[in-house]
């Protein structure tokens, strides 16, 4: 076939089949195919939310989901903890302890990370499905610094406040 005619093809077939022949075509390292299918790919103009728009709400959706996950993990682990220390098993108290302090720093993490953000935090636990008003201020006070500081480090970096 000449290469008009070759040509005249590409322009015919669809995206995905335009897409299909350049992958054989760099499979066989022959770039002029894949600049004369590329040549033939039709170009079309699209109207998006602002880049830095939608960087923000994927940004915001994985905070949800991570805090979601973070959240009821701990809150999990220190409830069964706490269901052994029940059942007399005296091990799992400083077991209950220890998660009992990672969700306080949890806590006072996604309250910091959220006010770095200009985020309302009860709209970022509403839609992790968590409740707004399970830790009182006053124990964000006392969460452990390095637990802390590590959660904040995570979240933030989620959102890229730590850069």
């Amino acid at each position: 076939m000449k290469p008009a005619q070759v040509n005249k093809l590409y322009a015919k077939l669809k995206p995905y089949e335009q897409a299909a022949l350049v992958v054989e075509a760099a499979a066989r390292h022959d770039e002029s195919a894949i600049d004369d299918i590329l040549a033939h790919v039709e170009l079309r103009h699209y109207l998006a939310p602002h880049a830095d728009y939608t960087r923000q709400i994927h940004a915001l959706t994985t905070l949800v989901g991570q805090y979601a996950c973070e959240y009821w993990r701990i809150r999990t682990l220190m409830l069964l903890a706490c269901e052994y220390v029940d059942q007399g098993n005296q091990q799992a108290d400083n077991t209950a302890l220890r998660f009992l302090a990672k969700c306080v720093a949890l806590e006072s993490a996604i309250v910091e990370v959220c006010k770095l953000a200009k985020v309302d935090i009860k709209a970022i636990k509403t839609m992790a499905g968590c409740p707004c008003d399970d830790v009182k201020p006053e124990a964000l006070q006392k969460a452990d610094a390095e637990l802390v500081r590590q959660y904040t480090d995570m979240f933030a970096g989620l959102l890229g406040l730590n850069n």
